[in-house]
């Protein structure tokens, strides 16, 4: 659809303790995933995308999720196991974590993907 899709980030910025994000106004039954890093970045249109990628260095990857009807997306993150591209890592104290939604979407009836806007957390 093209329309501009938010993610918002739910919870205490304990390291110890599940958070939630969500990602809003995603078309509807559009899969995506969640995407985690430690480094910020700006890459427009990545890879033929219709966004941004706000997120760069190691870039880790949560499960597939799909919007359903209500165009909503969500992941359960636990900060002792925030995926990277080498396996999980633990949050520590101080650590600033940035999130982001990549998701299938079509512009025209042309399939394309896009992206949220990005969340930080910071673990305190």
């Amino acid at each position: 659809t093209g329309d501009r899709v938010v993610i918002a980030a739910f919870g205490d910025s304990s390291p110890f303790s599940t958070k939630t994000l969500g990602a809003f106004a995603l078309p509807q039954n559009a899969a995506g995933f969640f995407l985690a890093s430690q480094t910020t970045g700006f890459i427009p249109m990545p890879g033929g995308s219709q966004g941004t990628l706000c997120l760069s260095g190691s870039i880790g990857r949560f499960g597939l999720y799909s919007s359903g009807g209500l165009g909503q997306g969500f992941v359960f993150v636990d900060p002792q196991a925030i995926p990277s591209p080498t396996g999980t890592v633990a949050a520590i104290i101080g650590d600033r974590w940035s999130f982001q939604s990549w998701h299938r979407d079509s512009i025209g009836g042309v399939a394309t993907s896009n992206f949220t806007n990005g969340v930080t957390v910071v673990f305190d």
